[in-house]
């Protein structure tokens, strides 16, 4: 979906001056998201979606392992959670985070699978171990959104 703005132009002394509506822009209320996921590309379209969301900051890792260090070292307020990593996968990692390896203040932290696995089993396997929610790639960037939001507030 394209960018949405309204532009007003408005006459001043022979000037016209275009003012973006700032009402169009979707806003995270100054949240900061992790997203982990070992894919380049998926990072680069995750960054491009939250980027179009006004006041949220984004953090990336490549595994598992990273995301704690992160987690650890951070104020993150929810987690975008790949499932299929390198050195440690998206299960592993959502396990040590409920298990208060990332600090306790993190283990109740929303975490959100994204992956391209359809299967019935995988969305039962990441609610056993304490994933909030689950979104299949590709991004849909309006139901991103709207989960996001939901498990911010």
């Amino acid at each position: 979906m394209p960018h949405k703005f309204i532009f007003v132009t408005v006459r001043m002394r022979s000037k016209n001056v275009k003012i973006k509506n700032q009402a169009t822009q979707k806003s995270i209320m100054h949240k900061h998201i992790l997203v982990v996921d070992d894919s380049r590309l998926n990072q680069m379209v995750l960054k491009v979606i939250i980027n179009d969301w006004s006041n949220t900051k984004t953090s990336f890792a490549s595994n598992g392992a990273e995301g704690l260090e992160l987690l650890k070292n951070h104020s993150i307020d929810l987690v975008l959670m790949d499932l299929r990593m390198p050195v440690m996968d998206g299960y592993a990692t959502t396990i040590a985070i409920r298990n208060d390896e990332a600090g306790i203040k993190n283990s109740k932290i929303p975490i959100i699978a994204v992956t391209s696995e359809e299967i019935e089993s995988t969305l039962q396997r990441t609610i056993e171990i304490g994933m909030n929610d689950f979104m299949n790639k590709p991004i849909d960037k309006a139901m991103l959104y709207q989960k996001v939001k939901m498990w911010l507030q």
